[in-house]
């Protein structure tokens, strides 16, 4: 069972650039493939850290990005990396088991892969379950206009792993606990004081419900 390593108020981008830092000296190989890159942000980040970016996405926004759709191999003009970043990617596949292990195919033995994905442990979406029968980032409208098709459950994204050659290395919340509301105060802020102390106790008992989001580290074996 995947075990929780810490809460952390930090984004996902942050927290991208902390795992890099750490990781790269480690890795065996500079370069770092930034998968689902959107608008090439970690670019900067990860030549920064001292890595070699290349950036693949299903519909690139820029010129130096690569387009790749993750049901078929590699394009040929990749590099093996010794990192891949899949930041906020995995909840959009249709195929997540043959997805992740075309990613694993071009990863160097002992490479590493760096994982966020919204957090349906999330408080906030257990309450968003209980009241509309759907975990928050998974609604129809997410499916409809974000293309969410996969539920990423902690226990089922380790098994995805497990399955495509990786160990679980390190599992974190991700954006932060819940905090007691400030301005503006209204006629609506006892509501909104009473939920968030809710969410606060949810998370007190279970820390996996902390943050919106989650992080994984993942080597492969």
């Amino acid at each position: 069972m995947i075990q929780l390593s810490a809460n952390l108020q930090i984004s996902r981008y942050e927290w991208a650039e902390i795992c890099l830092r750490e990781l790269l000296p480690k890795s065996s190989s500079p370069v770092v493939s930034d998968v689902g890159s959107g608008d090439g942000r970690m670019r900067n980040i990860t030549e920064s850290a001292g890595g070699q970016w290349q950036g693949f996405d299903i519909a690139p926004q820029r010129p130096d990005i690569v387009s790749w759709n993750l049901d078929y191999p590699s394009p040929n003009e990749s590099k093996s990396p010794g990192i891949i970043l899949l930041l906020d990617v995995l909840e959009h596949l249709n195929n997540p088991w043959l997805n992740i292990q075309n990613l694993t195919d071009t990863l160097i033995p002992g490479g590493f892969l760096i994982i966020t994905v919204p957090n349906p442990r999330w408080s906030r979406s257990r309450f968003n379950t209980l009241g509309k029968g759907y975990p928050a980032c998974f609604t129809q409208s997410d499916l409809d206009l974000n293309h969410h098709v996969f539920t990423p459950w902690p226990h089922i994204v380790e098994k995805l792993l497990n399955d495509t050659g990786f160990n679980v290395e390190q599992y974190v919340t991700l954006d932060g606990q819940t905090n007691l509301p400030g301005n503006p105060y209204n006629f609506r802020y006892p509501v909104r004081y009473v939920f968030s102390l809710l969410n606060m106790v949810i998370e007190k008992y279970d820390p996996s419900a902390c943050g919106m989001s989650y992080g994984i580290v993942a080597k492969k074996r």
